[in-house]
């Protein structure tokens, strides 16, 4: 059971990378379930609820837990219909088909894109933890020359976000630190999950100007506004 102040995890986001803001996502695979877009909160319908035939996925898919989803049975994506359905976010990047879109945080100017799908030459790890650490790496490569697994291991995170498919969580990792685009003072965090035997990898990109704290911005997300679906793998 998850029993950590998601506010004194999200204060570790700092104590990390301090070299430069976040790479764009790279170009992904297929499109997952449920498809944002700038109307997603009309267009995504109800919720899916998991599939008798399927069972229920695990409540609490920690690391280890990710092993027992078969890919014949899930599939897993971002559930943002609540920041598409609230005008505080505007979309700044619609969905490009493969798995990248972005948001404009309103209130405080902080960029939240998104990227679902495959990563090319992703190395995995004994498990989604080490996983996700090597995805966090890769997409972070580009801004930071030689960047490794091993290297986010030492400075990233544990957190968790909810599943919106049933009552549980996900368990995520999360790094983050300042520079950037927005200069020496703004501020940034990638966080996210790799789920191996699904060959999926979920990571979001929050980058904050001068006078705003990413950890704030990323613990308001994760509490109110984002979850992971993991719904029954379709055909």
């Amino acid at each position: 059971m998850h029993t950590s102040a998601r506010a004194v995890t999200a204060g570790l986001l700092l104590s990390a990378f301090a070299l430069t803001a976040c790479t764009p996502f790279p170009p992904g695979a297929r499109l997952l379930s449920p498809e944002p877009s700038d109307s997603a909160s009309a267009d995504a319908g109800e919720t899916p609820e998991p599939a008798d035939d399927a069972g229920s996925p695990p409540a609490e898919i920690t690391f280890a837990a990710g092993a027992e989803l078969d890919p014949a049975l899930w599939t897993v994506g971002w559930d943002d219909r609540l920041m598409a359905a609230d005008e505080r976010f505007a979309t700044s990047s619609p969905d490009d088909g493969n798995g990248s879109w972005a948001y404009l945080d309103g209130q405080t100017q902080c960029t939240i894109a998104f990227y679902q799908g495959a990563i090319t030459d992703l190395e995995l790890g004994a498990d989604d933890r080490e996983s996700t650490d090597n995805m966090l790496a890769a997409v972070l490569s580009t801004q930071i020359p030689g960047v490794t697994g091993a290297d986010v291991s030492a400075n990233a995170s544990d957190d968790y976000v909810a599943q919106t498919t049933q009552k549980g969580t996900v368990d995520i990792r999360m790094v983050g630190g300042s520079g950037g685009a927005g200069g020496d003072e703004a501020s940034w965090s990638e966080f996210g999950r790799t789920f191996g035997t699904l060959g999926t990898s979920l990571v979001v990109n929050v980058e904050c100007p001068p006078g705003q704290d990413v950890a704030t911005e990323v613990t308001d997300l994760l509490g109110n506004y984002l979850g992971i679906a993991v719904a029954p793998a379709s055909g």
